[in-house]
């Protein structure tokens, strides 16, 4: 019945359908419009799959070299430990080491009590021990290059013990001071 009914409209309206043709190149203009689309769409999709290809591309390199980057950071500092590491180099030689810069560090501590009383005093005894301790630190940065690692860790030890035997005189001189002015102080009391 619907189907009927549009082909008599049909029919009946032809002379009307055909007044209004399309001009005879629509089909030419849709047709190159579309090519026109179709080599846009090509070229963008050409463009985002480079882009895909250079990340894929960045993220591989770097899946790669994060790994062998880390690797060689990590072994660089375990051959630094190793080679700074007194212990495996001379255990004996280790213990002294730790000695000496325990008893240094009581004795800076010791020192340091006068800073207050005698600042001047206080400031030459720093200087000379601070002199000392540049030369211990550049011993010990010299370490790991150093052909001989016992013979530079012996001079190590040398500097702690020098540097205990210097800390040791000026605790002396700090305490004849001390006696000196406990004397002076208990004379005045008796005049």
């Amino acid at each position: 019945m619907m189907k009927e009914r549009l082909e008599s409209f049909v029919r009946n309206n032809k002379k009307e359908f055909d007044q209004f043709e399309p001009p005879a190149d629509l089909w030419n203009r849709i047709e190159k419009q579309l090519d026109e689309k179709k080599i846009g769409m090509q070229n963008e999709i050409g463009v985002k799959k480079e882009r895909v290809v250079r990340v894929s591309f960045l993220l591989k390199m770097a899946a790669t070299v994060i790994p062998l980057l880390f690797a060689g950071l990590w072994f660089y500092q375990y051959q630094f430990k190793q080679s700074t590491d007194l212990s495996s180099i001379d255990p004996g030689l280790a213990k002294q080491q730790v000695h000496y810069a325990t008893l240094i560090e009581v004795k800076r501590t010791e020192l340091k009590r006068i800073e207050k009383e005698e600042p001047q005093l206080y400031q030459e005894f720093s200087s000379e021990i601070k002199k000392m301790d540049e030369s211990y630190q550049k011993l010990k940065n010299d370490l790991p290059a150093s052909p001989n690692q016992e013979e530079t860790v012996k001079a190590m030890i040398r500097n702690l013990q020098i540097q205990t035997e210097l800390l040791n005189q000026q605790l002396q001189i700090i305490q004849q001071i001390n006696q000196v002015k406990k004397e002076q102080k208990n004379e005045t009391q008796n005049i």
